[in-house]
């Protein structure tokens, strides 16, 4: 298993040791696109080193766009079970639209996504509770989500159960505490994260490094700095949809098969946006991601 890539090299878990190994030329001249730590490799003997010759079937990739070139995916983690959805109940403020992004690129990965809203220590009962309110949505497509507190280790037992057995990888944007979070579930796993850098073991890995850590309770986290920054830009229209469960329910009432749930007659899903059963928060961000530009339509307003 790669438990740590760079540019050209990778180190991989293999007999109970972990090695450098070597990428060929095909893997190393797009190793953004067809590596990723967690993925399985068969490999043979170079030298001193190991070299990869394959990379094994897939059971779960999560990617994002490539953002110099929006037709290209870059490989984030491989054979992954739970993708952790990291949002911050304050400083930086929730996104809902943000989270919604990340679940288009969950659901597209195979993984199951938890949302892990973090700070709460930052907040006020009546805070707290107009917090979650917001994310009723998707508690009510049963997403898990799990208020916590790095700070001060509050739920972090509960995101430990919600995790336990499983590789999984944190999400999010900057500041809202991926790595407090790592920190707080083993603080000898987190400070592993800053010793070596992958491939040669002279240093600090850089911000583009990933790397796979193992935490008590039979839990795998994969630590991926630049994560962060992932959009959905290369998903076509279908891609999108999938990522919107509850749209996804009531979609096959719609009129027309192919319909895209924003302009078309007779549409199951406005419908239900209309009787309030399916969120308008999360409505619009569909459209926003489908390419619109985020408005309220003039039939939502009538």
């Amino acid at each position: 298993m790669v438990v740590g890539i760079a540019a050209g090299t990778c180190r991989v878990q293999t007999g109970g040791e972990v090695r450098d190994a070597v990428l060929p030329r095909e893997i190393a001249r797009r190793q953004q696109t067809l590596l990723a730590v967690g993925d399985e490799v068969l490999l043979e003997e170079y030298g001193e080193r190991l070299r990869v010759t394959e990379v094994l079937p897939r059971r779960s990739l999560l990617t994002r766009a490539d953002p110099h070139d929006r037709a290209r995916v870059r490989a984030i983690a491989a054979n992954i079970d739970v993708v952790v959805i990291v949002a911050a109940a304050k400083a930086p403020p929730l996104h809902p639209r943000l989270i919604d992004r990340y679940l288009v690129a969950v659901e597209r990965s195979g993984a199951t996504p938890v949302l892990a809203v973090n700070k709460i220590d930052l907040l006020s009962a009546e805070e707290l509770h107009e917090v979650m309110a917001v994310l009723q949505p998707y508690v009510e497509i049963g997403m898990p989500v799990l208020a916590c507190s790095a700070g001060t280790a509050a739920g972090v037992e509960t995101l430990r159960d919600a995790l336990r057995g499983s590789t999984c990888v944190f999400v999010g944007q900057s500041g809202v505490g991926k790595s407090s979070l790592l920190n707080a579930l083993d603080s000898e796993a987190a400070a592993r994260t800053g010793e070596v850098r992958a491939g040669d073991g002279r240093g600090r890995h850089t911000t583009t490094a990933s790397a796979l850590y193992d935490l008590p309770g039979d839990i795998r986290v994969i630590d991926t700095p630049g994560i962060r920054r992932f959009t959905v830009d290369d998903a076509d229209d279908a891609t999108v949809a999938d990522g919107f469960a509850d749209l996804a329910a009531v979609a096959s009432g719609c009129r027309y098969a192919d319909c895209t749930h924003t302009h078309e007659p007779g549409c199951a899903v406005k419908a239900a946006v209309l009787d309030g059963g399916i969120a308008r928060s999360r409505y619009l961000s569909y459209r926003k991601l489908l390419g619109g530009d985020g408005d309220v339509p003039r039939w939502m307003e009538e």
